[in-house]
């Protein structure tokens, strides 16, 4: 530790604290640009000047003492406090008029050619810069030498520089460069925190531009530089011009896109949900989000269910919930409740788990299930925290952490350069972490990964290869020594398990594709057992483990997720075509109206999206995370726990859920939830997989960060789904390049365009999974084919 003396007041900061952070530690205020949390600071800005001595020992080795006291020998010059280090005995001074007068100075200069667009940017009232303009941009000592005169509030009186304005960098992000102030932080964000080179400087002087030499921002995280740009120089475009920052209602929960849950801010205005920002949450995504979870939200508002719809003279038509009731037992006369079949989505609530639980439980059926579900139990393995992923010796991925849990691929560049999230001080995470350096070394010996398509966190992998889809446990029977490598792989596997053998702290990363293929899983559970390794699986249901750990899959005899089977059917998402012929009684809970629906549900209860549940989840490391219910105008709908106590009443059975907040106790009392943010690692004994009951075809569902509802707007112009393959696959099938087909997948016939990718392995298509169904191979027949 070191003691350092703030102005008037002494504080202890561990060694190489940044002078910025002890500043803050100590209670001071500092204003910056140049640094935010986690990003290394260059001291780009020099608005954080301040002034820094310490005290020198003579000859003797003794202080050298003035008026009984060390002699402070001060630094010529101001220093940046985002830059420096802390050192036993500094002193620093912030409160000098020699440091206002150069912080008041580099407002100044900052103004210089910003234009005066506050009534009209998007930033307005959370801009940093009008707070810094405010706090420290005219000191009058400075600029009103006569107090007899006026202030000087600015000596230029040039005309400010004109550039591109609303210069779109993607569909997502736009780019205004007259109001850029160069403080450099979305370029070393990118280089830092993803760990790509997309963005630079170009051009010098007053010339000085940001933009990048790629086409538009090729990352799956790009939007997270709308949140540190100090000013309003790069906008979020699904939210711009939607309303004042002062206007919005604001509400802090948890993502559902994907099984990491990751903190964000859901924010409203007259009951639409206008826009999503990141939330920090230290133990999970820090301060960072994916794309998909900050730009996949416009769908939302868009041809909601908001009242009951039941099916009178073959058509739907809107009813009250009373109306829907009687519409519920009038269908289900005659119907034993081992005909009934329950199915929530993958991203329900804990809540919503346990009623559909206790109601099926009720009804004595075992057609109970959740969407996405893999074919294998995530329970059986022993959860890795994210915390034990950086403290580990060796990684091994089998996966796309990229696309399947976009959170995890940040940890791994965290990982692969050795770094660790920096201690908390007194005013929480330090804002300039000085572990980290510009284009630090990756540390590739303690990662390798392997996946059935290319994968953009490979680069950071000292083996890693491209296998053809189900090839999973081939490979993982060689790093078993129970078979040969597969041809093309000997290299790598023979790396990976001198690194396994080598290594006593190990975390296996499973994908869906593994999860989906028992015998892949459970030659991954003895790989784990084996080396003591614990267990990340990137689930394509967000609360998969969560839901698992209650007993939310088929009993004995039961239908899954995917299957058609029981007479009566609820289903909290939407189903497959071919499962809603199979019923001859549909319950649809739905947040947006559908063809299918319009053409084969009975009844459709209004829904609620992710963003308006009360409740909890549990991510892929088993921790217990809460939802909160942002205000949208959503009209009558409510969550699965009101919907399942509809049909508990309809069926004439008792359950002891009801209402969402009894459901909270019941999970405490019962099943011993604990309490927000901590781990909830119980095993579950799961299913019994088989691998007979996996669909083996050529059509591969390749995993994706985006769902298809979210494939509108600005998503949509942004996500190729297209029918991919290698050279030689297509020539096979007697297609190329461009080429338009009707292909019949179980979400249906879609129309799509063959993209030939060189590299991909030979035999698989490949086709975007966009939710549920990825990490599976699938029967589909090509109906149509032909030229564009």
């Amino acid at each position: 530790m070191a003691k350092v003396t703030i102005n008037d007041k002494t504080v202890e900061v561990p060694n190489g604290t940044s002078v910025m952070d002890a500043i803050f530690h100590a209670g001071y205020d500092v204003p910056l640009f140049c640094a935010e949390k986690h990003l290394s600071p260059i001291g780009a800005c020099r608005m954080c000047l301040v002034k820094t001595g310490s005290p020198r020992k003579g000859p003797d080795g003794n202080f050298i003492m003035e008026n009984g006291q060390p002699k402070i020998f001060w630094m010529p010059k101001l220093s940046a406090a985002c830059i420096t280090a802390v050192s036993d005995g500094m002193v620093v001074d912030t409160l000098s008029d020699e440091v206002k007068h150069a912080q008041s100075g580099m407002v100044e200069l900052t103004l210089f050619n910003h234009p005066l667009d506050c009534p009209t940017c998007d930033k307005g009232g959370a801009c940093e810069l009008q707070d810094r303009s405010y706090e420290y941009g005219l000191v009058e000592k400075f600029y009103q030498p006569d107090p007899m005169e006026l202030p000087m509030y600015t000596r230029f009186e040039m005309t400010r520089r004109q550039v591109d304005k609303h210069h779109p960098l993607s569909p997502f992000i736009v780019l205004d460069r007259e109001r850029c102030i160069h403080c450099k932080r979305c370029v070393r964000y990118f280089e830092e925190i993803p760990g790509e080179e997309v963005l630079d400087f170009i051009e010098r002087g007053v010339h000085t531009f940001i933009n990048s030499e790629e086409k538009g921002l090729p990352s799956n995280f790009s939007g997270n530089i709308v949140d540190i740009c100090p000013v309003g120089a790069l906008l979020d475009q699904t939210a711009r011009f939607r309303a004042r920052n002062w206007e919005y209602d604001s509400t802090e929960t948890t993502s559902m896109d994907d099984a990491s849950g990751a903190a964000i801010v859901v924010d409203t205005r007259s009951g639409l949900l206008e826009r999503i920002r990141a939330a920090e949450r230290r133990e999970v995504n820090e301060v960072w989000i994916s794309d998909a979870a900050r730009f996949g939200h416009e769908w939302v508002n868009e041809n909601r269910v908001r009242t009951p719809l039941v099916r009178k003279d073959g058509k739907l038509v809107e009813a009250t919930w009373e109306e829907a009731l009687e519409a519920i037992r009038k269908g289900l006369e005659g119907i034993a409740g081992a005909d009934m079949g329950i199915y929530l989505a993958g991203n329900s609530t804990l809540e919503e788990g346990l009623a559909a639980l206790e109601l099926t439980q009720a009804l004595s059926t075992p057609h109970r299930d959740f969407q996405g579900r893999t074919a294998h139990p995530v329970g059986v393995f022993a959860p890795a925290s994210f915390d034990e992923l950086l403290d580990a010796e060796f990684v091994l991925v089998l996966g796309q952490p990229e696309e399947e849990a976009p959170t995890l691929h940040l940890r791994l560049s965290e990982y692969s350069r050795g770094l660790k999230p920096a201690a908390k001080l007194a005013h929480g995470t330090p804002f300039a972490d000085l572990n980290i350096k510009e284009r630090m070394p990756r540390l590739t010996h303690k990662l390798a990964l392997f996946s059935t398509y290319p994968s953009s966190t490979a680069r950071w992998a000292g083996a890693s290869a491209v296998h053809a889809p189900g090839m999973e446990a081939a490979l993982l029977a060689a790093l078993l020594d129970q078979a040969e490598a597969p041809a093309g792989l000997s290299e790598p596997v023979a790396w990976v398990k001198a690194r396994l053998a080598a290594s006593s702290r190990v975390v296996l990363v499973l994908g869906a594709g593994v999860l989906n293929q028992p015998q892949a899983a459970k030659e991954a559970k003895q790989l784990a057992e084996r080396t003591g390794a614990r267990v990340m699986c990137m689930t394509p249901a967000a609360n998969a483990r969560g839901l698992e750990a209650l007993g939310l899959f088929p009993g004995k005899g039961g239908a899954g997720w995917s299957e058609a089977g029981p007479r009566v059917v609820y289903y909290a998402y939407l189903p497959s075509e071919k499962q809603l012929k199979a019923a001859s009684f549909r319950i649809l809970h739905l947040t947006h109206r559908h063809p299918l629906a319009e053409k084969y549900a009975d009844v459709v209860l209004p829904g609620q999206t992710a963003y308006e549940k009360r409740g909890h989840t549990v991510n892929l490391e088993g921790r217990v995370l809460p939802l909160e219910p942002a205000g949208i105008n959503n009209g009558e709908a409510d969550g699965a726990v009101a919907a399942l106590g509809l049909i508990a009443e309809a069926a004439g059975v008792k359950t002891p859920v009801r209402l969402v907040r009894q459901a909270t106790r019941l999970l405490v009392d019962k099943h011993k939830l604990p309490p927000v943010l901590e781990r909830w690692t119980q095993k579950s004994t799961g299913w019994a997989a088989s691998d007979a009951d996996v669909t083996i075809g050529s059509l591969y569902l390749r995993p994706t960060m985006w769902r298809r509802e979210q494939l509108v707007g600005a998503v949509a112009k942004t996500v190729e789904v297209k029918l991919e393959m290698s050279p030689e696959t297509a020539k096979a099938n007697g297609l190329a390049q461009g080429y338009l087909v009707e292909l019949e997948t179980p979400m249906g016939i879609e129309k799509l365009e063959v993209k030939v990718v060189p590299g991909l392995p030979e035999g698989a298509m490949y086709l975007p999974a966009l939710g549920a169904w990825a990490g599976r191979k699938v029967e589909a027949r090509v109906l149509v084919g032909g030229e564009a």
